[in-house]
């Protein structure tokens, strides 16, 4: 039986992260409005409906309102009205935000939120802790990665939205919330009692990954990520760096003043980025004054480097002696204006578009590497979830792609698409490794394990870090050029 997560012998694309980053990419994009906030800053404004007679729009109102066989949702047909205008354009940038919407966009962009310091998932119609963050009022009340939310104040977290049961966590500073969980291995639910705090989201990840050759990751470009990497990159410094590589990879964006507070550390001085309107006008330009680094800098970008993420590594690509190495970028570099509006939703609309320093619009089109390397296919089973519980006689795609992943981790398992013996076995083998009941099944805490060793084991094959490591180490430059 051929696996399921094969196609002619690859595996299919990482379909969950996809959606996962591309919902990220609109969120964060949103906030490229900011550049403008100073004289583009708008209120909410009441626009009256001022149609004449012959109006088509009010003439299919008024056709409505009197003779269709139920009363009218008069704010769900504005909406869908505004929807629909909206969509006209072609524009995915382009969007009417409901408050909800708004809300979590500026949890997104802002980078902080009152809460508990969690990171939750939606997983078979339950709330999982995906991530517990380091500080936070969650991890200090035992709270761990991998627990199954029950219930919040009481409440069933049953069918709960993802959002909903997001915001039922959320709260003013000093509020507690009591919350209810399922752990694996244990045979009751753990109540706990949660004081709210503010809680800061980290998106700047430094370490030196061998002497001299520095590693800084930026996840996205939120409040404070210009003063984080400033930071990151000073204490590499002061350490001997020689080498730095900036690892872009799957960073949507966010807040373009962000970005070029970035620019402004590590771009040589000269231009960063330029705004232009529909006519190709120049309406700002944002400079740096920084003296040129002494040491190679590399950047690493992939198809899911997009947007202000797409301002720094062009910028360091036109503007200094930086390669790109990975693939070529999503290629958004659209600039969007947020209106609020009286409903406390936002109407997001582009206004212009960006430019690198030599004057690339890279728009649908991209960033093209100065080095193509592409990840191996088994690279992103880090990316996907299995299922919390699976034994032995269940058979599909999910035992195919647990048996994928045993075959990653080097056990000698057959891709059948069976939980057969053989595959217990291997499973039991796993479990014995990481000091886990040996059971031979999946539960909770075998595929926690599961996903912490197929991150490790993913580093192992990342050939866009290690070509990038060669570079800075002198060892290979010519090979996979372009």
């Amino acid at each position: 039986m051929q696996s399921p997560f094969r196609k002619d012998g690859v595996f299919m694309k990482r379909r969950e992260l996809v959606i996962v980053l591309l919902c990220l990419l609109v969120l964060s994009n949103i906030a490229t409005y900011r550049f403008t906030r100073f004289f583009f800053s708008s209120p909410a404004v009441e626009i009256p409906w001022e149609w004449g007679q012959e109006g088509l729009l009010r003439e299919v109102w008024a056709i409505l309102d009197k003779k269709y066989f139920q009363p009218l949702d008069e704010d769900k047909m504005i909406q869908g009205a505004i929807k629909g205008m909206l969509e006209s354009l072609d524009d995915p940038y382009t969007a009417y935000l409901s408050p909800e919407s708004m809300e979590n966009m500026m949890i997104h962009t802002i980078g902080s939120l009152s809460g508990i310091g969690v990171e939750i998932i939606e997983d078979e119609g339950e709330i999982l802790i995906l991530r517990v963050f380091d500080g936070s009022p969650a991890e200090q009340a035992g709270v761990r990665r991998g627990d199954c939310i029950v219930e919040v104040e009481g409440k069933s977290m049953e069918g709960v939205k993802l959002d909903d049961a997001a915001r039922l966590l959320r709260g003013p500073n000093g509020t507690t919330v009591n919350i209810a969980v399922r752990r694996g291995g244990e045979k009751d639910l753990l109540q706990f009692t949660i004081t709210r705090a503010q809680i800061d989201i980290d998106t700047v990840f430094a370490r030196f990954l061998e002497k001299g050759v520095g590693y800084i990751k930026i996840t996205n470009f939120d409040q404070g990520t210009g003063e984080d990497f400033q930071e990151s990159l000073a204490s590499l410094e002061q350490e001997g760096l020689q080498g730095l590589i900036l690892d872009l990879r799957d960073n949507a964006g966010g807040l373009l003043d962000e970005a070029v507070a970035v620019g402004e550390i590590i771009v040589p001085a000269g231009e960063i980025t330029r705004v232009v309107d529909r006519e190709g006008n120049v309406q700002e330009r944002y400079l740096s004054s920084a003296e040129p680094k002494d040491y190679e800098i590399v950047v690493l970008v992939n198809e899911y480097t997009a947007s202000a993420a797409e301002i720094i590594a062009g910028a360091l690509q036109d503007s200094s002696k930086a390669k790109l190495v990975g693939m070529p970028t999503y290629g958004k570099a659209t600039v969007q204006h947020l209106h609020y509006l009286s409903d406390g939703g936002g109407l997001r609309y582009t206004i212009a578009k960006y430019l690198t320093p030599r004057g690339y619009d890279l728009h649908q089109q991209g960033l093209q590497p100065d080095f193509t390397v592409e990840l191996p296919t088994e690279y992103y089973l880090q990316y996907y979830t299995l299922p919390r519980q699976m034994e032995q006689g269940d058979s599909g795609e999910t035992v195919a792609l647990l048996q994928n992943m045993l075959a990653f981790l080097g056990y000698p398992v057959e891709i059948t698409g069976v939980f057969d013996a053989a595959t217990a076995d291997n499973l039991k083998e796993f479990q014995r490794k990481h000091n886990l009941p040996v059971t031979g099944a999946m539960d909770l805490a075998t595929r926690e394990s599961f996903h912490a060793a197929l991150t490790e084991k993913a580093g192992e094959v990342d050939k866009q870090l290690k070509f990038a490591l060669d570079i800075l180490t002198a060892k290979s430059l010519s090979a996979h050029k372009n």
